[in-house]
């Protein structure tokens, strides 16, 4: 059987058992305060340049939490997603409704939106949506979570990607909304 320092670390002593264990069960919600942290001080940076923001669940914890950034009048968002755990990160346009069979896809808003990230697509809960790959695919990874914490060009690089995506869709879901309030 081959060895592994960590595993023999651990296995060392009662102390060190105990300890691994404590972090073990700890990790979890320590990781998901770490994001949280991030999404308040991303929630700030935006709302400073007139978005209203939402976090959604907790990242890791809860199977799809996400971060969205709108306008009032709005039936949708620009948001991104920790998908399936953190099993992979999307960005895009949210459809921000229970019945998504209600609204019908908008066409020109996905192409708006493929304009910056070609491999949008939609579905039934995003108008257009594509895996995030930057700042990084997998916010899980530890080297990533100290990123998060520490590094204010991953909260630049989110900020900036979601602000990209309003420029080219607000115009858009601005008419949508228009639109909408005048059939009520």
């Amino acid at each position: 059987m081959k060895s592994n320092p960590i595993h023999d670390y651990i296995l060392k002593s009662e102390s060190n058992i105990i300890v691994a264990a404590a972090i073990a069960t700890e990790w979890p919600e320590a990781r998901a305060k770490l994001v949280s942290a991030f999404l308040e001080r991303l929630g700030a940076r935006l709302k400073k340049k007139g978005w209203d923001f939402e976090p959604w669940g907790r990242f890791f914890l809860d199977q799809w939490a996400g971060f969205a950034i709108w306008k009032p009048a709005w039936d949708l968002s620009i948001s991104f997603q920790c998908g399936q755990y953190g099993a992979h990160m999307g960005i895009g346009v949210s459809r921000d409704t229970d019945d998504t069979g209600k609204f019908p896809l908008n066409e020109p808003l996905l192409r708006a939106v493929q304009k910056i990230l070609p491999s949008a697509k939609p579905n039934p809960w995003w108008e257009a949506y594509a895996l995030m790959h930057s700042p990084a695919p997998d916010w899980r990874k530890p080297e990533v979570l100290c990123r998060i914490h520490k590094d204010s060009k991953f909260l630049t690089d989110v900020a900036d990607q979601l602000l990209e995506i309003a420029e080219v869709s607000a115009p858009i879901i601005d008419g949508l909304a228009r639109k909408h309030a005048k059939g009520s």
